[in-house]
């Protein structure tokens, strides 16, 4: 040891300066930033924004648009597709997957491998892209009320501009829902078909499910809830209920290098606001646990706050980017009425900001050590996150705000 490293673990011990060893350890971790520009602007308007890498290069953007509707009669929405062929800084229209006065939304994409025994330069290979979404039927004269339940499934030949219809992954009748799915291909057991949504159980309860297809989304099994049914490590309330929802999953690697699976949801805790928490799969996504806290939102003012909706991308190295949306800075616009929002009370998700947060490696228990939380946007509402990865060391996060789609990058050095 140096005469100055003894100076200055000296100093460190008396809180004047940061212990060299505690430097060295800082200056190992990675950095994180935010950019501060719009990595693009989508002019029409949309919400609800999901990113897509296709095996081109090219990324296709999926979200839900909302058409003007004529007096008296029910809006229609419609499932929007628009490329980019510049790693996302500018997207074209591209296709539509369908359209109905309906409630269609949470769509997500997904592209399949190439057809077995086909093998690089045996020319064009078609590779089938899904389209998994909410496809819910309204009772007459209503845009609150259901009648009927789907996770539909869509697919296109041609890389996403004409949509034809597959079938229906799981239905149910009110008053049990099902919303956001989320689909995957498994790595170690070929063929197989992984679509994660949530099911609700009650209106206080609701679980995250597997279902799968062998058969590229044609037929599919049973479900199974992955969450809710374990209240071992504190989970749910007095009655073991939790609702979880939003689910995203990335792809990473433990602390001792072998491939594991994140999965983000947001939950209901104490007295019922939206919590972020996570679980780990080493099985490829068919058993989950180490469930853990990611993000709990900061009270204001004696009145609940919530943090939901998030969405999940690794970097090349293992490190782990959550993407979130939170209420915790919600001041209550002037546009609110005095006493419209009582005391003790929410407006979420209005109001709500995105954040993200960082985590490294699960480490041999699965437990993940999260920090540095940023935000793409401090000016206003902010909705609905998407992320996914652009290059090892960067991920493109999507959002809805003010009514349309806008992306930043996240770096990592």
């Amino acid at each position: 040891m140096t005469v100055q490293d003894l100076i200055d673990r000296v100093t460190a011990n008396l809180g004047l300066r940061a212990d060299p060893e505690d430097r060295q350890k800082d200056a190992a971790k990675p950095t994180f930033h935010i950019s501060s520009k719009d990595h693009f602007v989508h002019p029409l308007p949309g919400t609800y924004p999901r990113l897509t890498r296709l095996s081109d290069g090219s990324i296709l953007f999926a979200f839900t648009h909302f058409d003007e509707a004529a007096p008296g009669s029910p809006p229609n929405r419609s499932l929007k597709i628009a490329r980019s062929i510049d790693d996302g800084k500018t997207f074209t229209p591209h296709g539509e997957v369908t359209s109905s006065t309906g409630d269609i939304d949470n769509m997500f994409l997904l592209q399949l491998p190439k057809p077995l025994g086909l093998m690089e330069g045996d020319g064009e290979a078609v590779q089938p892209i899904l389209a998994a979404f909410r496809n819910h039927d309204f009772a007459p004269d209503s845009e609150s009320k259901y009648t009927h339940h789907r996770i539909t499934i869509c697919q296109s030949l041609d890389n996403g501009r004409k949509w034809d219809f597959v079938g229906q992954a799981v239905e149910s009748s009110p008053p049990c829902g099902l919303w956001e799915p989320f689909l995957r291909l498994s790595k170690s057991r070929p063929g197989e078909l992984q679509l994660f949504y949530s099911g609700e159980l009650g209106s206080d309860d609701q679980d995250t499910f597997l279902t799968v297809s062998r058969d590229w989304g044609r037929s599919w099994e049973a479900p199974v809830p992955v969450t809710g049914f374990d209240t071992s490590e504190g989970q749910g309330d007095e009655n073991g209920r939790l609702r979880d929802g939003m689910v995203g999953i990335a792809e990473t690697m433990d602390s001792q290098g072998r491939e594991v699976l994140v999965m983000v949801l947001e939950t209901t805790r104490g007295k019922g606001n939206f919590v972020v928490e996570c679980l780990v799969s080493c099985d490829d996504g068919l058993n989950w646990g180490s469930r853990q806290s990611v993000y709990v939102p900061t009270h204001n003012r004696k009145r609940m706050r919530n943090a939901g909706s998030p969405q999940a991308a690794s970097f090349a190295d293992g490190e782990i980017a959550v993407v979130f949306m939170t209420d915790e800075d919600d001041e209550f616009g002037v546009e609110f009425q005095v006493g419209e929002v009582g005391e003790g009370m929410s407006r979420w998700p209005l109001g709500a900001k995105i954040k993200v947060l960082f985590g490294g490696r699960p480490d041999e228990s699965g437990r993940i050590v999260w920090r540095e939380a940023g935000q793409p946007r401090d000016d206003t509402s902010s909705l609905w996150p998407g992320v996914m990865s652009l290059d090892d060391d960067k991920l493109l996060v999507v959002y809805e705000t003010g009514g349309i789609v806008k992306g930043r990058v996240i770096a990592k050095s």
